[in-house]
């Protein structure tokens, strides 16, 4: 939480915070982890046999190819997916970029599989292109451990990224509504789209399959309540010249002592806060020069 607690405001502190549900995560990584799953298995079972696959080894070397190859749905959904979606340009590359580099990596693996016949090689290969989804896994499981939803007791904040950061935020106090989306998997499950609705120009937050929606709402909502609560902070006005009360100044000046000693100084006190004032402007001379001799007089 040390972005986070960076971008915070002074006396703003952190209620609650939560992320999008594992199931979200592992929706994402399901197909990375069988790709990984099957190209490592087929790299160890290929250098672990050795001399054993001698004489199949055009053969074996062939099918692992040809496994590869299926394995490029994997990349082709990712983009066509984001074509779908809508994506162009410059968007649409940076979705799908980490995706085409891995579809030609892969490519060209699995043609060197369905070429080669010679068994260790093949072997290294295989475990070689295990490597690529799950360097795709690390990066997304990082990406979902950095996405988190924040309440403090001034907003709430969208935080998203690794080393380049997104933050959205929305302040409480413009906070309109509250919607929560469960279904019937996600309340078993302990998730939920939460919808804000604010007065903000953007005007609203989706926050999609959050894990803990109910407590999310339900500290949000009392965030708000809380921050409505709480008392304006004192602020110090300075009348001008010709509105000041001398009623007030006199009351200050005239309030009981216990002593003499304690009078004095309290007198003395004044005095200087008159002086200062004159100074700023608030006071006229004639104000000071009445108040002063007011004062003396009552030493």
């Amino acid at each position: 939480m040390g972005y986070v607690e960076k971008v915070l405001s002074d006396n703003e502190h952190i209620v609650y915070y939560t992320h999008q549900h594992v199931i979200v995560l592992l929706e994402r990584v399901a197909a990375l982890l069988f790709a990984v799953a099957v190209f490592l298995t087929l790299g160890l079972t290929v250098l672990l046999a050795g001399n054993d696959l001698a004489g199949e080894t055009i053969t074996f070397s062939f099918v692992v190819g040809l496994i590869a190859l299926g394995s490029l749905v994997l990349p082709i959904y990712v983009i066509v997916a984001a074509w779908l979606r809508g994506l162009r340009g410059r968007e649409l590359m940076g979705q799908i970029w980490r995706s085409l580099v891995a579809g030609l990596f892969i490519l060209a693996a699995a043609l060197f599989l369905m070429f080669r016949t010679e068994s260790q090689p093949v072997g290294i290969v295989a475990l070689v292109v295990a490597l690529v989804p799950l360097a795709e896994i690390v990066r997304i499981f990082f990406d979902w451990f950095n996405e988190r939803y924040i309440i403090t007791n001034r907003r709430v904040m969208e935080v998203r990224g690794i080393i380049n950061k997104h933050v959205r935020d929305s302040a409480l106090e413009k906070v309109n509504d509250v919607e929560l989306d469960q279904s019937v998997i996600g309340r078993l499950l302990g998730y939920g789209t939460v919808q804000i609705i604010t007065g903000s120009d953007i005007g609203m937050n989706l926050f999609r399959r959050i894990a803990n929606p109910v407590r999310f709402k339900r500290e949000m909502l009392n965030a708000k309540e809380r921050l409505a609560d709480e008392p304006l902070p004192a602020v110090s006005i300075q009348q001008p010249a010709g509105e000041r009360s001398a009623g007030a100044d006199a009351a200050g000046a005239s309030a009981a002592v216990p002593g003499p000693a304690e009078a004095q100084a309290r007198i003395s006190d004044l005095l200087i806060e008159l002086a200062e004032l004159r100074q700023k402007g608030i006071l006229s001379e004639e104000e000071f020069q009445a108040k002063k001799k007011e004062l003396l007089a009552r030493l």
